[in-house]
């Protein structure tokens, strides 16, 4: 063996060590590592996926998916039956203010209930901060370790009533894709919105990524449980269309996310699922510029043609704030990690102390940039009450990271 092919060989074997010393980028871009979407390209349609030979089988609870047609609700639930699951569909006419079940999908068999609401109002962009705040990001169907945060830290009681008085739960982006649960998930939060606004409290989902593509039928990440229960009520084989069946504008969890938000101010910080770019700063938008344009974005659906606005281009677009990992990482061949000088300039144009990041995962919960960037996007456990679950906590001006113990810890 000659030394020359010693050397290389030697490499070889030690590169699996050295990417083991290597921080979050590597540990990030494993986790997610999806580009955005270029719905610019008028080649993108998405429109040609093959229709499946093998079906994608009812795979556990879940619903209800509740659609509004003229004077009636058509709901459709996923439940046990005596061999694995079957739909069960009814239609509820001139019925006052019903109440809905929503089963978990979970070893526990968790159950709560909710009602509609009448109307869905576009939420502020920036709030006052009053009493405390718990945040989270990308729990992507992940019930029980949501769950368990919101009891520990009082969010909620077991009879999952809001008990979080005039404080605040900030859900940063990506309920939705990859878990069994997003169903659930956002129906809870949906129940607790409501009980919130009584008592002058708040709860604010900010849609993520994910919300966007699975609005605009994307499936690339969706469990397939839900492409089964999509083929089943849209009686189509084609995988994309159904799941456009099951996004349609007349479901009632689609109504209600199309009038969200993707960045909200509270108090003196801002709150977003990827981050802020330079060339959001330049493009000198208002955050109710940038929200009431990324609204357009989910109201239309642009998967089967190409966007020619440019506001919305760049809300969608790498350096957007669906998308943007600059505020956390170098972003491979596309982008450096933002500069002090850039934060420092995102922070002074929108006014706050911190900027609130999901998007791109980290191994712990972080500050960056003096305190500039908080990430909050961890690697959650899939089972309660581990201590190992982690929101951000805000209390008396204090930012902690929080476990589902209540157990807190300072970040600064």
């Amino acid at each position: 063996m000659t030394k020359r092919t010693f050397i290389i060989l030697a490499i070889l074997i030690l590169i699996p060590f050295f990417l083991l010393f290597i921080p979050n980028y590597t540990f990030t871009k494993k986790l997610h590592s999806e580009d955005p979407l270029d719905l610019t390209d008028t080649e993108v349609a998405h429109d040609g996926l093959p229709t499946v030979k093998d079906k994608p089988t009812l795979a556990g609870v879940d619903g209800p998916y509740i659609f509004r047609k003229k004077d009636k609700l058509e709901v459709v639930q996923v439940v046990s039956a005596d061999k694995g699951y079957k739909i069960v569909k009814r239609s509820l006419k001139n019925v006052n203010n019903p109440t809905f079940t929503c089963s978990v999908d979970n070893k526990d068999a968790d159950e709560f209930t909710f009602q509609l609401s009448p109307t869905y109002h576009i939420p502020p962009s920036e709030y006052p901060m009053t009493g405390k705040l718990l945040a989270i990001s990308d729990f992507e169907g992940n019930f029980d370790a949501f769950y368990s945060l919101l009891l520990a830290n009082k969010v909620m009681d077991k009879a999952y009533n809001w008990t979080y008085g005039k404080g605040h739960l900030v859900i940063a982006g990506d309920m939705m894709d990859r878990g069994v649960n997003v169903t659930q998930c956002l129906w809870l939060i949906y129940k607790l919105e409501q009980a919130a606004e009584k008592v002058g409290g708040h709860v604010h989902f900010i849609l993520g990524n994910h919300e966007i593509m699975n609005l605009h039928g994307v499936i690339d990440y969706v469990d397939p449980k839900y492409l089964a229960v999509a083929m089943k009520i849209a009686k189509n084989r084609n995988l994309r269309n159904a799941y456009l069946s099951l996004m349609s504008k007349n479901q009632e969890l689609v109504r209600w996310m199309q009038s969200k938000n993707i960045l909200e101010k509270i108090g003196d910080i801002l709150f977003v699922h990827g981050g802020i770019s330079e060339e959001l700063v330049a493009a000198d938008f208002s955050l109710e510029k940038i929200n009431n344009t990324a609204r357009e974005l989910a109201i239309k659906n642009y998967a089967l043609a190409p966007i020619k606005d440019k506001n919305i281009q760049l809300i969608n677009g790498r350096k957007g704030p669906l998308w943007y990992r600059g505020m956390a990482i170098k972003y491979g061949r596309h982008y450096d990690k933002a500069s002090s000088a850039t934060v420092q300039r995102v922070l002074k144009k929108y006014d706050v102390n911190h900027v609130v990041i999901g998007h791109t995962a980290v191994k712990s919960m972080q500050m960056d940039y003096d305190g500039g960037v908080v990430k909050i996007n961890l690697l959650q456990p899939k089972t309660k009450f581990t201590g190992k679950a982690k929101a951000l906590l805000v209390e008396d001006g204090v930012l902690y990271s929080v476990n589902d113990f209540g157990e807190k810890e300072s970040l600064h």
